[in-house]
C-alpha cells in the first residue's frame, strides 16, 4: 500500500474533495486526522472511513485551533505528519460593486489566511522527508463573473505553494499545489447552485461532466507519496482540458 503506516491529515475532510482524499489515504494503509468546522458532519464521516480516521473539530484559519489539531494527531498516532492536505476553503459569489469589504476579506480569511495557518502550525510536528499539498482551483487562472475574491484566492494559493516550496526544500518538505477544476462536491450548494445548473455549466468542459470528488482524490494521492519524489512547486490542473483544451 502506497502510504502503510504514514500519518496524513486532511483539513475540509467532512465532504467532497477533502473526504474523498481522506477515504483514499486510509484505504491505501494510512493513518487519518481530518478536520471541519461542523462536529457533526465530521464524526459522520469518521464513521464512514473507520478506526484508522481521527476526527477533530478545527477552524484553519484559527492558529490555535490548527496547533491543537497537530498535537492532537501525532499524540494519538505516535508519529510526526508524513502527509499534510491543506483542502478547506468557501466560495461565495461576490459581484464586485455588490459586494462589501468585509464579505470579501471573509473568503481570503478562510480560503488564503487558513491556508497559511495551517501550513505555518504544522511545520513543528511534520516529519522529514514529508509532502504538502495544498488544493487550489481552476479558478487561479480564469477570470470568473461574480467570483472575483475566490479566483483571487485561489490565485494566492498557488502562488503559496511555490514560496513554501522554496523555503522548505532544504528541509525535506515538498509542497505542491493541485487546481480541480467543476467538481461534484457540496460547495456549489452554498452557491445555491441546482444539479441541473451544474450539468449546465459542464457542457463547458472538453470531457462533458463535472469530476467525482475521487478523480481529484487520486491525483492528490500521487502528490502524497513517493511517486512524486522529485516534484516540488508544481500546479497539477485536474479539470476535464479546462485549462488546456481551447473551446473553439
Amino acid at each position: 500500500m502506497l502510504l502503510e503506516n504514514r500519518l496524513a491529515v486532511v483539513t475540509g475532510a467532512s465532504s467532497g474533495i477533502g473526504f474523498a482524499t481522506a477515504q483514499r489515504f486510509v484505504s491505501e494503509g494510512a493513518r487519518v486526522a481530518i478536520s471541519a468546522r461542523n462536529a457533526d458532519k465530521l464524526e459522520q464521516a469518521a464513521r464512514e472511513l473507520g478506526e484508522h480516521a481521527l476526527p477533530i473539530v478545527a477552524d484553519a484559519a484559527n492558529p490555535a485551533d490548527m496547533q491543537r489539531l497537530y498535537s492532537a494527531a501525532t499524540a494519538h498516532f505516535g508519529r510526526a505528519v508524513d502527509v499534510l492536505v491543506a483542502n478547506a476553503g468557501i466560495s461565495r459569489q461576490t459581484p464586485v460593486r455588490e459586494t462589501s469589504l468585509e464579505q470579501f476579506s471573509e473568503v481570503m480569511n478562510v480560503n488564503v489566511g487558513g491556508v497559511y495557518a495551517t501550513v505555518r502550525e504544522a511545520l513543528p510536528f511534520v516529519a522529514r522527508p514529508a509532502s504538502i499539498v495544498l488544493v487550489a482551483s481552476l479558478a487561479a487562472n480564469q477570470g470568473t463573473k461574480h467570483f472575483s475574491a475566490y479566483c483571487a484566492s485561489k490565485a494566492a494559493v498557488v502562488s503559496l505553494a511555490k514560496s513554501f516550496a522554496a523555503e522548505l526544500v532544504d528541509q525535506d518538505i515538498r509542497v505542491n499545489s493541485i487546481s480541480p477544476g467543476v467538481a461534484n462536491t457540496p460547495i456549489f450548494d452554498t452557491l445555491g447552485m441546482s444539479e441541473a445548473q451544474l450539468l449546465e455549466w459542464a457542457k463547458v468542459i472538453p470531457m462533458k461532466r463535472p469530476a467525482d470528488p475521487a478523480e481529484i482524490a487520486a491525483a492528490i494521492l500521487f502528490l502524497a507519496t513517493d511517486a512524486s519524489r522529485y516534484m516540488t512547486g508544481a500546479d497539477i490542473a485536474v479539470d476535464g482540458g479546462m485549462s488546456g483544451i481551447s473551446p473553439f
